[in-house]
């Protein structure tokens, strides 16, 4: 029972099992109390939980009570008097405000004169709040302050219900210790052995003994009402349950492995739990999650937050990694994508049904693969990087139908690691980035080193992105389309007339002939020919912009590229880099004064209520 390892089966295959290893995770650690390396770890069929030097006797026997979780405190409709609904206590006994029970009342009314006084904030100051470099005038809201929403009122009986029996348990609390331990000591976790020695424990020191209670579809994003049954036969449907230590487990991960938000301007909700790959609890989880929690205060649309979650988790992870100044983390990271630490993101969609909610949706996030460190130097580039992608796709509004597709295509992209899904949200966003210009709105296109950074990560062992990236014929010909699409384009949406013909729907028609070298080469050769011919012009009335011109050798080291790696993935990259911008050009810039979307949270999101 006392030793280095212990484990949480993968019982539903969903973040349920997630967030019952971070829950023990988190009780490992709170015995350790720093004499032990606590680690997460996926053991295939299980999660294993090591620490390092192995867990003592004493530890447990000398352990003072710790709250995992803490009761939610609110007023009783009918009587009007505070109450932990669901628990079989009084409020009078609990210590409120700390880590034992929280008002919910008061924790609303904090998080509204925060989110007034922030609308008050001029826009400059709201950036630099939302970047961490403004200091609040106010107490900031409750770090678990969505969990508290998510559960009042919905899941607020079950969860209390779980909180109160491991209050219950402070009475007996090394043997209630030794009763989990036993339980998640093996594989597969004895569970009936487990509620049989709790039940036993009760009666020794004669409790109400709850041995089940309701899976609550907060943490079981798989169960709910209905009925199971060996044989179809009828049954009328009600809860299923659960052990309630795994429960407590479930809801205790909740707070230290993931994390639940509303999507903005609706009252659907999105709950995320992290895959732990090699997972080290106090000198990487605990300081990347709670710098992670922070960037992802702001509001979000669902398949937007998808991808911002997990963007900014592995920058978070890498800023961690560069600031611990720790050799054993570099060397763990270097050569290795984010997912040698997290692998990604389970989620869930909670359907807003008014009295409600039905899961509409359980899916996955992958970390993005192409985060791959060679050299400590690399981690500038890669943070750059990251922050690039997350502006480009934090301005896009799922509720307009083109934006709608290049999120999904971008989320594709994420989950299924995979250049294809890439390649053709760069198409569809190079139509984007002509049509915002066009109405003379901004829009911000990736640069080249942004991309050669996410190419020279993604590359094979033909190392076929970097042949293609570093050829000056494609540099070349990348350049042609750059200055007969964006560049003039964005000169249009100043106020200028551009000397040149702007190409509309130039990308697109390059990728319609993908699939067929010959045709492919000869759409190329028509645009050169046009390109060519316009830049003889501006040279002969001596205008700008005096472009250079593309050459033989030029065509020729395209046509070898294509013979070797394909016309498909040449055009694509083509189109990437043509509507990409050079580091060097000045563009049109956002206002740097005004907070995006997701930096100011929806303040009629956070006066949502429906406390009882």
């Amino acid at each position: 029972m006392y030793q280095s390892t212990y484990y949480i089966g993968k019982s539903s295959q969903t973040f349920a099992d997630n967030l019952a290893a971070f829950g023990l995770a988190f009780v490992i650690n709170s015995l350790a109390q720093g004499r032990a390396e606590v680690r997460l770890e996926d053991a295939g069929d299980a999660f294993a939980i090591f620490c390092e030097p192995a867990l003592q006797a004493e530890w447990v026997q000398d352990a003072q009570f710790f709250a995992g979780a803490p009761f939610l405190i609110t007023i009783d409709n009918k009587t009007h008097q505070k109450m932990a609904k669901g628990a079989n206590v009084q409020v009078n006994d609990l210590p409120i405000g700390g880590a034992v029970a929280v008002d919910y009342a008061e924790e609303k009314e904090r998080t509204n004169q925060f989110h007034e006084w922030r609308k008050g904030l001029p826009p400059a100051e709201q950036k630099a709040l939302a970047q961490g470099k403004l200091i609040p005038a106010v107490p900031s809201p409750h770090p678990d302050w969505d969990l508290f929403r998510a559960i009042n009122p919905a899941a607020l009986q079950a969860y209390n219900q779980l909180v109160g029996e491991w209050w219950q348990g402070r009475q007996a609390f090394a043997a209630m210790l030794d009763i989990l331990l036993q339980m998640t000591a093996q594989m597969p976790n004895d569970l009936a052995r487990a509620e049989k020695a709790w039940e036993d424990l009760g009666k020794k020191k004669q409790w109400k003994v709850v041995k089940r209670v309701s899976a609550s579809q907060l943490i079981n994003p798989a169960q709910g009402k209905g009925s199971n049954a060996v044989k179809a036969v009828w049954a009328a449907p009600g809860n299923l349950d659960n052990f309630w230590m795994l429960e407590w487990l479930k809801m205790v991960g909740l707070r230290y492995g993931g994390f639940t938000k509303l999507v903005r301007g609706v009252k659907d909700r999105k709950t995320y739990a992290l895959i732990p790959a090699r997972l080290g609890w106090g000198s990487t989880h605990l300081k990347v999650m709670e710098k992670f929690q922070q960037r992802m205060a702001g509001g979000a649309n669902a398949i937007q937050m998808d991808i911002l979650a997990a963007l900014r988790y592995t920058q978070v992870l890498i800023e961690h990694i560069e600031e611990a100044n720790s050799e054993d983390l570099v060397a763990q990271f270097l050569g290795h994508p984010a997912s040698a630490f997290v692998q990604g993101m389970q989620t869930a969609f909670y359907k807003d049904m008014g009295n409600a909610i039905a899961i509409m949706n359980i899916a996955s996030i992958n970390l993005p693969q192409w985060v791959k460190p060679a050299t400590p130097q690399d981690f500038q580039s890669l943070k750059e990087a990251l922050a690039e992608h997350e502006l480009i796709v934090r301005v896009l509004n799922e509720s307009h139908s083109e934006e709608y597709d290049l999120l999904k295509l971008y989320r594709d992209f994420l989950s299924a690691n995979e250049m294809t899904p890439f390649f053709r949200f760069t198409t569809a966003y190079s139509v984007f980035i002509m049509h915002q210009l066009e109405k003379r709105q901004f829009v911000r296109p990736f640069t080249i080193s942004t991309l050669e950074t996410l190419f020279m990560n993604s590359d094979d062992t033909n190392k076929t992105f970097s042949q293609i990236v570093q050829n000056s014929g494609f540099k070349n010909i990348a350049y042609a389309i750059r200055h007969s699409t964006v560049v003039p384009q964005g000169r249009k949406a100043k106020g200028s007339r551009p000397p040149v013909e702007i190409r509309y729907g130039l990308g697109q028609q390059l990728a319609r002939k993908a699939a067929y070298p010959q045709d492919f080469l000869a759409e190329i050769a028509e645009f050169i020919h046009l390109y060519n011919a316009e830049n003889a012009q501006l040279r002969e009335h001596n205008r700008n912009p005096f472009r250079k011109n593309i050459s033989t050798e030029d065509i020729e080291a395209l046509t070898g590229l294509i013979d070797r790696f394909g016309s498909k993935v040449i055009c694509s990259m083509l189109v990437a880099y043509g509507y990409a911008r050079e580091p060097f050009e000045k563009s049109a810039e956002a206002d740097t004064d005004t907070p995006s979307p997701d930096e100011v949270a929806e303040t009629g999101d956070e006066a949502e209520g429906g406390e009882e």
